[in-house]
């Protein structure tokens, strides 16, 4: 148990370990007599800082599927409130999971709505994976069959 948190702590810390050996590099580069030049050591040490902000800037925590990202900004925008379910099934399909009713006789469809990888990541690419989690869209009818409200949730 104690090497795998070692081991998830030492892949949480890649980043700036190798950011530490850039700068490593960067203080022997000025140090060296073998580049006499001290604007191509400025130029060298202002590139390599300027690669690892680029780096850390890019270095992400979770990735969030295309599918997450148009569901996501579909239930915060509240694009569909007020549709009746005929106008949501021609915008979204058909309901990907089995349609409920709730106690309260309201009607709810769910809607897959893709997921989110955690772990550690440079742009799009994993240094670390964790785990994913999928998301669904539930979007709520009222008593006249109109959208009253929806919600992302989370699915194991």
């Amino acid at each position: 148990m104690i090497f795998v948190l070692l081991g998830a702590v030492i892949f949480l810390f890649i980043p700036f370990i190798i950011c530490g050996i850039l700068v490593g590099i960067i203080i022997r580069v000025v140090q060296t007599k073998l580049i006499k030049s001290k604007v191509l050591k400025a130029f060298i040490v202002i590139s390599i800082l300027f690669g690892i902000g680029i780096t850390l800037i890019n270095i992400k925590e979770e990735r969030p599927s295309a599918s997450y990202t148009k569901m996501k900004e579909i239930s915060d925008n509240k694009n569909l409130k007020g549709l009746s379910k005929e106008e949501v099934v021609a915008l979204l399909g058909e309901p990907g999971y089995e349609k409920y009713t709730k106690k309260d006789g309201r009607e709810v469809y769910r809607y897959h709505a893709g997921g989110i990888d955690k772990g550690l990541f440079l742009y799009n690419i994993s240094i670390f994976f964790d785990c994913s989690y999928g998301y669904v869209l539930n979007v709520y009818f009222d008593e006249n069959n109109k959208v009253s409200s929806t919600s992302m949730q989370c699915v194991p």
